[in-house]
């Protein structure tokens, strides 16, 4: 894996995203609710800042969610996944309207390229050329683990909130 770890990120940014793949898991071995910070520095290099990982009910991630927003402050746009279907939408919905102030980006997958694979296909180029770093933290040695075994890794919430912040800092 070709992801360079470093103790200091930049100051300046192109954009950051702090990107959210939700779950509703508490305890045992669901899945993880991520909120993973990424930014473009100006060389365009990604980095990935802050990862949250972490099982609780909705009312409780909906809570970390505004405050993490709280704490990053304005000039990060936050990003979700809306998962299909009624459920999915709602539930889109209600964290949009939570974060009323904040910019807000909801990722739809639909189609052919809806798929976890696809949707982490760009960010996986980036990494393998070298051009993905990450700021020192506790929380490497398990990014580094699911990434590394990504798709066959235990859970994907890491590598999904990685894609979905990649391709949101990649829109036109």
């Amino acid at each position: 894996l070709k992801i360079k770890i470093e103790e200091a990120a930049p100051v300046k940014w192109l954009q950051r995203v702090r990107f959210w793949d939700k779950a509703g898991t508490t305890g045992g071995k669901g899945a993880f609710t991520v909120g993973l910070l990424m930014g473009k520095d100006r060389e365009k290099r990604f980095w990935i800042l802050d990862i949250i990982r972490v099982r609780l009910d909705s009312s409780a991630r909906e809570a970390l969610i505004k405050q993490t927003a709280m704490v990053d402050g304005r000039d990060v746009v936050i990003g979700i996944e809306q998962e299909p279907g009624s459920g999915g939408k709602e539930s889109a919905e209600n964290t949009v309207k939570n974060l009323a102030g904040w910019i807000v980006r909801i990722d739809k997958p639909s189609g052919s390229d809806s798929s976890k694979e696809a949707r982490a296909d760009p960010y996986s180029v980036q990494v393998n050329v070298g051009n993905v770093s990450m700021k020192r933290a506790d929380w490497n040695v398990d990014y580094l683990s699911e990434v590394s075994f990504f798709p066959y890794s235990k859970y994907k919430d890491q590598v999904d909130a990685s894609s979905g912040a990649f391709n949101i800092l990649n829109r036109r």
